[in-house]
């Protein structure tokens, strides 16, 4: 049931986990780093950081692995600085992270290592580069320690929650909050899915809650019961995520369902730490166990019985060797179709009262609460089904339909589907005498029409086809002709062509259209799709649909003119006010480049050369949507300034007024802690301390972009020309 492959023993509690190429890297609570080689899972190298510090809680999430770059981050118990650490020949001490306050509580890579984030016992979230681990921005302290954090798949968005239950995400290309949420539980650890506009949060009272970003609203919450939930990782197949807390359960859930598929009981209890590497996931408790496990231990065997539609055998493998191979797609795919086909013979058995052989019928999907739960409905209801089949015995057709209509369900049964065959054979059978000779015909097509002629919901049909057989015949031939958009026409005037098979065929046509528009436009290929969109806004039915395709694909053909043209104000702003042109190879591109230019104007900033970072961004200064991040730059880039010109006998000759630099700093970004800490270094804190005005952390807004906050000889600041 549960494949472990290896297990591996720490000496204290498993805090971190991660591979390279070549190793497994693990951290425990005592500090002591060790590799193990993946080939033969043997240690390789080991290093404890202190013998002397308290060790972190056992299940502290102050220590980070990357996931490429082999780096290992640390946070000390009562200690504000944080330590990253290189793991190659040797296991190595790089630099520390020196802008925390107080001592760290969480610590997180993003997917490729792009940045570190750190959190603190002073409720900040601070953000480093991941390349030379150089603070980038910082956000604005909650009131209670941090909790968790987590970043999207793509590197641009970092969830953080504290222990006061206050939780937000920010945007870091665009170093903005772009959502803020009040949970009712203190969240633990989340993952980001659906193309990261949702997340998944565990709590520590049980509870997992799905969240939409772009409707910033609560999708659902789910009980599990009163367990300590600690930590959640996404799962190969990305529909699902695993779950696991202080106690000796592993969930595997289902993300946009919220729903619990399973559950395997630990040998150990108390998780800590997870990584998932492919195929592989690793495991880490409490009492320094890892286990190593194969989550795809005897696929072969398992796509074999899939293929001979075996699900007796299929769950067998599931129970006796390997329980996450329910995720995969080929099981998925097989369950739903058989689970479809096992149902309607399960009812129909229920209505003849074999209640034993359809609970046989159906028990190898009992597995599945939802199927359970349907199958417990039909058995429920089995009584009303089998009046339905006693009326249909009886050819008291007018009862049938009344009980259908009444239990619903009952159309789902195979006899309801052969019921509504008979009826379509005899209605086609009488349009067509009709429409070849109405007078003529019409006793025959009336005696085909009999048995139903008593049934409420077909009777309105039958006098409209007997009165109306040039309605149909017109409707008929513009079906055939092809001319869709006047056959729906007919249709809204004479709403009983509706109830036609004909017309499920032409909406089923329509289906078709639009979703070979979606396939053009996917591709690119918009003029094409605007000329199928000009058909689709013919047919009734689908106008709505096909005028807002149609908006769409304008706006993208728009977009597209301004991206060429470099116009990038107007195209940043166009990407900003709708959501759909983000997938566009063309809006990745923008973003890409931004990055890179980023990138450079970082470099610039750390050595303090606010006009080169501001070179390097020239073409983005009047995007709206990128003042924030551009001023977080510039931030950086004016502490690097203020460091470089620390008071001393050879910059004496640079007359600086530092209470009055202090002060543009202020105007910009407020009284900060990286503003009292870089005071502090240059042993300035008196000066500052001296200046009571707090300022404003949203200033830079309303102030000139400036070159340099360096008050020299009281000149007044010189703004950057933006052209």
């Amino acid at each position: 049931m549960f494949p472990i492959k290896k297990k591996l023993k720490l000496i204290g509690s498993v805090l971190g986990l991660s591979t390279n190429k070549t190793s497994i890297l693990c951290i425990d609570n005592f500090y002591n780093i060790s590799t193990f080689l993946l080939e033969n899972k043997v240690i390789d190298k080991t290093l404890q950081l202190s013998k002397k510090l308290e060790p972190l809680h056992h299940f502290s999430k102050a220590v980070a692995i990357s996931y490429e770059t082999s780096r290992i981050v640390v946070g000390f118990t009562k200690n504000s600085e944080g330590i990253v650490l290189n793991v190659g020949k040797n296991i190595a001490p790089i630099t520390s992270l020196t802008w925390q306050k107080l001592p760290i509580t969480n610590i997180v890579f993003s997917p490729k290592d792009r940045y570190i984030a750190v959190g603190g016992q002073d409720g900040r979230v601070l953000v480093y580069f991941g390349e030379n681990c150089q603070l980038l921005t910082s956000f604005p302290p909650v009131s209670d320690a941090i909790s968790s954090l987590r970043f999207s798949e793509d590197e641009e968005l970092l969830f953080a929650g504290s222990f006061n239950k206050d939780t937000f995400i920010v945007n870091l290309l665009k170093n903005v909050q772009i959502a803020h949420m009040d949970f009712d539980s203190v969240i633990e650890d989340v993952v980001f899915y659906d193309n990261n506009t949702k997340i998944f949060c565990v709590t520590r009272d049980g509870k997992t809650i799905t969240y939409d970003i772009l409707k910033k609203s609560i999708i659902s919450e789910n009980l599990l019961g009163k367990y300590w939930l600690t930590i959640t990782r996404k799962l190969p197949n990305e529909d699902f995520a695993i779950v696991a807390g202080r106690d000796n359960i592993l969930r595997i859930m289902h993300l946009s369902t919220n729903t619990l598929i399973d559950s395997i009981i630990l040998k150990h209890i108390g998780v800590t730490a997870m990584f998932v590497s492919e195929n592989m996931l690793y495991i880490g408790y409490s009492d320094g166990v890892i286990e190593i496990i194969d989550m795809e231990e005897t696929k072969e065997e398992m796509l074999k019985v899939l293929e001979q539609s075996d699900l007796k055998a299929a769950i067998k493998i599931l129970q006796e060797k390997n329980i996450f191979l329910q995720l995969l797609n080929e099981y998925i795919t097989k369950v739903e179709t058989l689970w479809k086909e096992t149902l309607e013979r399960a009812i129909d058995l229920l209505a003849k009262n074999n209640i034993e052989e359809a609970t046989t019928l159906v028990e190898p999907f009992m597995r599945d609460k939802k199927k359970k739960e349907e199958f417990d409905y039909y058995w429920q209801q089995k009584e009303s089904v089998a009046k339905f089949m006693d009326a249909i015995e009886a050819k008291n057709y007018g009862q049938a339909y009344t009980l259908a209509q009444q239990h619903p369900y009952i159309q789902n049964t195979v006899a309801y589907g052969e019921l509504e065959d008979l009826w379509e054979k005899c209605f086609t059978g009488a349009k067509k005498l009709l429409i070849a000779d109405h007078k003529l015909n019409l006793p025959k097509a009336q005696a085909l029409l009999k048995i139903f002629v008593n049934v409420k919901s077909k009777k309105e049909m039958i006098t409209m086809l007997l009165n109306n057989t040039s309605k149909f015949l017109r409707a008929e031939t513009e079906y055939k002709a092809r001319n869709y958009g006047e056959y729906f026409k007919i249709c809204e005037k004479f709403s009983f062509l509706k109830e036609t098979s004909l017309y499920k065929n032409a909406l089923y046509i329509g289906e078709q259209i639009l979703q070979r528009i979606n396939a053009l436009e996917n591709q690119a290929n918009y003029a094409k799709a605007l000329e199928l969109c000009g058909l689709l806004a013919s047919m009734v039915p689908f106008a709505s649909i096909a005028n807002e395709k149609i908006k769409t694909i304008e706006n993208k053909n728009a977009f597209i003119d301004l991206y060429k043209e470099r116009r990038l104000v107007e195209a940043f702003a166009m990407i900003e006010a709708n959501y759909e042109l983000y997938s566009l190879q063309e809006s990745k591109n923008l973003y890409d480049e931004f990055k890179s230019s980023v990138k450079v104007a970082f470099e610039y900033a750390l050595k303090g050369e606010g006009e080169s970072a501001l070179n390097a961004l020239a073409e983005y200064l009047n995007v709206e949507t990128f003042r924030d991040k551009i001023a977080s730059l510039l931030k950086v880039a004016y502490l690097a300034e203020f460091k470089l010109n620390a008071p001393s006998a050879e910059n004496e000759t640079q007359n600086i007024n530092w209470r009055e630099s202090f002060r543009h700093y202020i105007d910009r970004y407020g009284k900060d802690e990286e503003l009292k800490q870089v005071a502090e270094n240059l042993g300035l804190l008196d000066v500052l301390e001296g200046i009571s005005y707090e300022g404003n952390p949203k200033g830079y807004l309303n102030t000139i972009v400036a070159i340099s906050l360096l008050c020299i000889d009281n000149q007044p600041l010189q703004s950057y020309e933006i052209l």
